[in-house]
């Protein structure tokens, strides 16, 4: 073999192992091109937010919003976190589009700042978020705020996890001011439930695992011992003799303190919704969104913790659809209950995803 021949097959192998890497390389790069997720668009919805100057220590922090265009807005909260601290919590906003309103616990005296912003979901199950504030904490009454000082069991309000094994106290903010935590699987729980969960947990952060185990989760779970709570401080009306012949007087109606829930439950594409209506049909409670993702088993509910006039409620599910995947019904299973008595028991429907409101049940009070 001469040694030219010897040369040119050489060039002709180190050509085809160039290409041969080449070939690979740009195959890497459209599967890591493939891989990658999606990144949602940010929704076009606008959020207006008059910033908060400063906090105080003796009234919980209300954060106001207005959401436009209003028919598109779905669901709001507030994030906050103590200046400094590593994770954010969040606050359920409530009221309608143009008047919202989130509560957050008051921070402590020793808490020099707080981190907060606002962040809006549309019914496309896209979001929008303001710019990160951080106003000042001022002691007393030195800061001009809404709101009045909360009695001495606290402010009764419902803050959320951001993360497994989070605090169910967010690190500079007045425990007193918390009833409820939602944590990170969306059950809801009393505070003590989750500090209780973070003490079997060997005090690293709320143990869902734990706290399931435990039996102590609010979904089913202690509604009754809420309920008996709100009844042992409530006297039972008793009706005062009426004379014979004589009309009886019209009963006031009144507003006992109840706990309600009302949960939808589902799986696969779409985004079903559950709300609690009054006899005008108004909308009732705080809602605890579950959304379009992940698409395994997940539960929306609402609940009603305080005074509530007696009367017939109606429960009502819309679904609606989360890409053309979604089908053009969801199946969903719905229950309620008023005290710890179940209200709604088997009830299952095919909720369209047109967006369209179906009834899935009615309950009385009390």
């Amino acid at each position: 073999m001469s040694a030219s021949t010897v040369a040119w097959r050489r060039s002709a192998a180190c050509l085809t192992l160039a290409a041969f890497f080449l070939t690979v390389a740009g195959s890497g790069v459209g599967l890591a091109a493939q891989g990658a997720p999606a990144q949602k668009p940010e929704s076009p919805i606008a959020i207006n937010h008059d910033e908060l100057k400063c906090v105080t220590t003796d009234i919980p922090p209300e954060v106001d919003a207005a959401v436009t265009p209003g028919p598109q807005y779905e669901k709001g909260y507030v994030y906050f976190r103590a200046a400094g601290s590593d994770d954010f919590y969040y606050a359920p906003m409530k009221g309608p589009a143009d008047g919202l309103a989130g509560v957050l616990p008051r921070p402590l005296p020793e808490t020099k700042a707080i981190d907060y912003y606002v962040k809006a979901t549309d019914v496309q199950d896209l979001s929008k978020k303001t710019k990160d504030y951080s106003p000042p904490v001022v002691p007393g009454n030195a800061c001009k705020v809404k709101g009045a000082v909360p009695g001495p069991e606290g402010a009764g309000l419902t803050i959320g996890l951001t993360k497994e094994g989070q605090n169910p106290v967010p690190p500079g903010f007045d425990k007193r001011d918390i009833k409820f935590v939602i944590l990170f699987s969306g059950a809801v729980v009393t505070l003590a439930a989750a500090l209780k969960g973070t003490s079997a947990a060997g005090g690293g952060g709320v143990s869902t695992g734990v706290i399931i185990a435990g039996g102590i989760v609010v979904a089913g779970g202690i509604a009754g011992g809420i309920a008996a709570s709100h009844h042992s401080n409530t006297s039972t009306p008793t009706a005062s003799p009426t004379p014979t012949n004589s009309p009886a007087p019209t009963p006031t109606p009144t507003s006992a303190l109840h706990f309600v829930e009302a949960d939808a439950t589902w799986s696969g594409e779409g985004d079903v919704d559950i709300r609690i209506l009054d006899s005008g049909g108004n909308s009732m409670g705080s809602v605890i969104a579950a959304g379009c993702s992940p698409t395994t088993q997940r539960t929306e509910r609402v609940i009603i913790n305080g005074a509530l006039p007696n009367g017939t409620y109606r429960v009502m599910v819309n679904a609606k659809s989360c890409g053309p995947s979604t089908p053009s019904q969801i199946a969903v299973a719905v229950s309620a209950t008023v005290d710890s008595t179940p209200k709604c028991t088997g009830v299952f429907l095919n909720a369209p995803t047109d967006g369209s409101a179906v009834q899935a049940c009615t309950f009385q009070v009390p």
